[in-house]
């Protein structure tokens, strides 16, 4: 369903902009669903007890825009900001199987939606510029496809694999098959998982 993540669009659409100084903040971002079916979306942060989000599970019908709040408890005085901080906002189409009367938190969370959901799961992030500092460069987007021990979640660790070829593994061996070696490189530890703040 890569047509979703093309058929969702943001106000503002890369980042968000807080200053860093300890005060409450509060900043909105417009979420419109131009696409032609529901579409569910839950919301995340890397820092829960800093962040907020008002609503963090909702739906939107298609051409529905909803204003989501974001909340920002401040920077303590004499702290630099993390730059790395950011959003997430995970979507998917609605389940067709969905019950009438369904709850956006409850079909995330429902084992059996989740099977649906697994193919149509994209995520979105919004970076957080802080006031006097570089803006945030653009990073290609990743798919959010389901995971067997959390619905779709976790973003996926950065890895690579390398292939040794056949020929030059064992060229005397013609007559027998050649399994490839596969090397994975882990490329620093893997990324803070969003969290979700209900």
């Amino acid at each position: 369903m890569a047509e979703l993540e093309h058929k969702i669009t943001f106000d503002p659409p890369k980042f968000v902009t807080f200053k860093p100084k300890p005060e409450e903040q509060t900043r909105d971002v417009n979420i419109t669903n131009t696409f032609n079916k529901a579409v569910m979306f839950k919301m995340k942060t890397t820092r829960p007890g800093s962040f907020k989000m008002k609503p963090v599970y909702f739906s939107l019908q298609p051409n529905q825009t909803k204003s989501i709040k974001l909340h920002y408890s401040g920077c303590p005085a004499n702290v630099k900001p993390n730059l790395k901080d950011r959003f997430s906002v995970i979507m998917a189409i609605v389940p067709k199987d969905a019950p009438a009367d369904w709850d956006v938190e409850k079909v995330w969370e429902d084992p059996k939606m989740q099977v649906e959901l697994a193919d149509s799961v994209k995520r979105k992030v919004l970076r957080i510029h802080y006031e006097g500092y570089p803006e945030p460069a653009d990073l290609p987007e990743k798919s959010d496809k389901k995971k067997k021990n959390n619905g779709g979640s976790k973003e996926s660790t950065d890895e690579k694999k390398f292939e040794l070829p056949h020929a030059a593994a064992a060229p005397h061996a013609a007559s027998t098959v050649v399994q490839p070696i596969v090397y994975i490189v882990y490329q620093g530890l893997p990324p803070r998982e969003d969290v979700e703040v209900r």
